[in-house]
Order: structure tokens, then sequence, then C-alpha cells
């Protein structure tokens, strides 16, 4: 007797998702803790985090939805989209898209519901299907111009990786701003500056770094001081229109500012801390402590130098 074919899973498609779930069981390995551990983990930390989100604003839902169509975009580079189409048949890379898509907006869409956010737990899907034929990136020799000129080269390709949600981050500031928002546009401030800290997340090559003939503490500085400037030009227009629009929150965001620099400097010596190597699991969980606890920035900081300067000290 035959049965019907799953006309979604095809064979090309399992093992497109098990390559992808090997994949992700091998990197969790390589720094240094139990797979297992990090899957259920994961789950509880992104509860935990939903949860704080929707206790701490009432516009907890539209700043959710704007963080799952911030992961969906991070799906949409051209690069790897055109890869996927080089090697898999029309049907099957679009079948890939789709699942990848509902995959993502899940976890967002059982929250959601769990709150009984019907209309925005229902809109996560539309934005799964419009996401669908998105790109990021140009192919050919166009080149998406920056603000950072040609130093340092984490601003110019992360921003150009995650244009998408660097424009997300904007509207909703403005969105902020067009209701009257002050907490929503404020909010803007910490999801930039989280942006721009990501941009870290990946090493060069050790001949960029070796190539500095400068003091390990020189060498950090002058990272930090370029992520400071880049920075400065990404959140200076959100500076000023909250403090034109809000004038009672200047205090609030000169506190958010000083903390997301703050930030951003512990991203570059994590970074170094760790390099060659990326930033490892027990690193991560520190960083994003002191992202949702910033006072813990002064433990934080002086930890991740001290670790910088000796491990840069012996490539320099």
């Amino acid at each position: 007797m035959d049965y019907p074919r799953n006309r979604l899973m095809t064979p090309s498609l399992s093992y497109f998702f098990y390559l992808q779930v090997k994949r992700l069981h091998r990197t969790i390995g390589d720094w240094g803790i139990s797979p297992w551990l990090a899957y259920i983990g994961a789950p509880l930390l992104f509860t935990g985090g939903s949860v704080g989100l929707f206790s701490r604003t009432q516009y907890a839902s539209w700043i959710y939805i704007a963080i799952a169509t911030a992961v969906l975009v991070q799906l949409c580079g051209s690069t790897r989209l055109r890869f996927l189409q080089q090697v898999f048949d029309r049907s099957t890379y679009w079948r890939i898209r789709l699942l990848e898509n509902i995959l993502v907006i899940v976890p967002f869409m059982l929250f959601l519901l769990y709150r009984r956010e019907v209309w925005f737990a229902g809109s996560l899907p539309a934005v799964a299907i419009a996401a669908l034929p998105f790109r990021i990136g140009v192919a050919g020799t166009a080149v998406l111009p920056t603000p950072f000129f040609r130093h340092p080269f984490e601003f110019i390709v992360g921003f150009r990786s995650s244009f998408g949600v660097v424009l997300i981050t904007y509207i909703l500031l403005v969105v902020g701003v067009y209701v009257g928002n002050g907490n929503l546009s404020l909010a803007t401030l910490p999801l930039m500056v989280f942006v721009c800290a990501n941009y870290y997340a990946w090493s060069e090559p050790m001949l960029y770094v070796w190539v500095y003939r400068l003091a390990p503490q020189s060498f950090l500085g002058m990272k930090v001081k370029a992520a400071f400037r880049h920075l400065t030009l990404m959140l200076l227009p959100m500076v000023l229109a909250i403090g034109s629009f809000f004038p009672d929150y200047w205090r609030l965001v000169l506190a958010v500012s000083v903390a997301g620099y703050g930030y951003l400097a512990l991203a570059v010596l994590a970074k170094y801390a760790a390099f060659p190597r990326g930033i490892g699991i027990p690193q991560g969980i520190l960083m994003a402590l002191s992202f949702v606890f910033p006072p813990l920035l002064l433990v934080s900081l002086p930890y991740f130098f001290r670790k910088a300067k000796n491990n840069i000290a012996l490539i320099l």
C-alpha cells in the first residue's frame, strides 16, 4: 500500500535542518558547556526575559514584535540566501525559508498567547510571511554606504548586516514620539546599544591585530574609543529626539546612555579577552547580566579588561 508523501518535509529539507541542529550541538560543545544544559537553559532564559520585559512596560507587546522581527531579519542576509538558492531547487528553498521563519516566531507566539495578546500573536505569522522575500545586503558591486568611513571594520560590517534591525529601531523611536510615549522611545536606546554591541560578537583574523605596534592597553583603548565614536553617531539623533519631545526624560536618557557606553566597552573587551575564539557561554551570561543590571559593569569591566590585556599581550 502506498502512503501519501509528505509534501512539506522532503529528504533534502530534513537533512538541511538535521545539519543545522548538528552544527548547533557542536558549537555549544566547543563553548565548553553541555549542549543539553543549553537546550534546557535557553527556554528558561527566554521565558525569564519575556516576563521581565512585560513587567516593565505596557508597550512590551510592540517591543516583543520588534524583537521577533529583528530575529527574522537576521535570516535575510543576501549572501546566505544566495547560497541556499544555489544549493536547493526553488521549491525546497522557499520551504526552508518558511520553516525557518515559523521556528523563529513560535516561541514569541506561545508567550503572547499565554499573555492573552491574541492580536499581537496573530500578527506574527503575517510578519514571518512578509519577511520571506526580504533580503539584507546588496548583491553585485553596489555597497550600502555607512557613516563610519574605513575604521573600525566592526561597525561597517555590522551596520550593513543589521541595517533592517537598525531601521526597525528608529521606526520604534518615531512611533514612540508620534504616540507621545516616552518609555517606548527611551527603550530604543538600549536596543540600539545591544545591536551595536553585537557587532563585536565575531573575531577578525589574527593578522588584523598583530599588525598594530601598540601596547595591549593602548590597543584596547584605541578600540574602545573608536567604538564610542561610532556609537555616538547611532545614538545622537535618538538622544536629541527624546530630549526634545520628552524634556522630563533627560536624566533617564543620560543614565541609559552612560550605561550603554559601558556595555559597549564591555563587548569590546570581552571580544579580545576571548580572541581569536568567540565569546563563550559563561562570558556571555556575565555580559547579559551586566546589560540587565548595569551596576554589575563595575565588576565585569575590570574583569574583562585584565583578561583582554593579558590575552592580547600574547599577540602584539
